[in-house]
């Protein structure tokens, strides 16, 4: 994780609130990824991810979101999407993510509490996930494969990120 970002969370009754604060971005979402396989694998069914002090988000963090999404949709969890800046709204609706994440839902079990909520998060230690060069690169092309499959013209807009990065992978195994 780089400086200008932090991952803050909470596990609640009903949910597992990740507060991005700064910028989402390849750097933090193995973070992110690992809280939220850590939850999944408990049983939780809801993930929150607060972006209001996200300055914005890159590709490899909305196709973690995404890849925690699809994970969640067949066992009737979701990931739903808090606060986010118009900034941070438009990269989710400019790769259709608005379909498969719940932007500020109307009836979350978090709604009125997010003050609340807010205020008890950092109480937990943030796991910092450091991945070596080639764990990282898996993680990048695993989150821009996600993106790639919700629609052809993401899979055309990451086509020349997935190739780069899967001759990335072959160098890496080769050397």
């Amino acid at each position: 994780m780089n400086n200008n970002s932090s991952i803050l969370f909470g596990r609640f009754d009903e949910f597992l609130w990740i507060r991005c604060s700064g910028r989402g971005s390849f750097s933090n979402s193995p973070t992110v990824k690992s809280l939220g396989d850590e939850y999944i694998a408990s049983g939780g069914r809801l993930i929150v991810i607060d972006l209001e002090t996200c300055s914005g988000i890159d590709s490899t963090f909305m196709g973690t979101l995404a890849g925690l999404a699809r994970r969640l949709m067949p066992i009737d969890g979701a990931v739903q999407i808090a606060s986010p800046s118009e900034r941070c709204l438009s990269a989710l609706e400019s790769l259709g993510l608005d379909a498969l994440l719940s932007i500020e839902p109307p009836t979350a079990p978090w709604r009125g509490k997010v003050e609340q909520i807010r205020a008890n998060l950092g109480t937990e230690t943030t796991p910092a996930v450091h991945l070596d060069a080639r764990d990282q690169t898996l993680h990048v092309l695993d989150s821009h494969l996600t993106l790639s499959e919700l629609s052809e013209e993401n899979e055309e807009k990451f086509r020349n990120v997935t190739d780069c990065l899967k001759d990335e992978l072959k160098r890496q195994k080769d050397q």
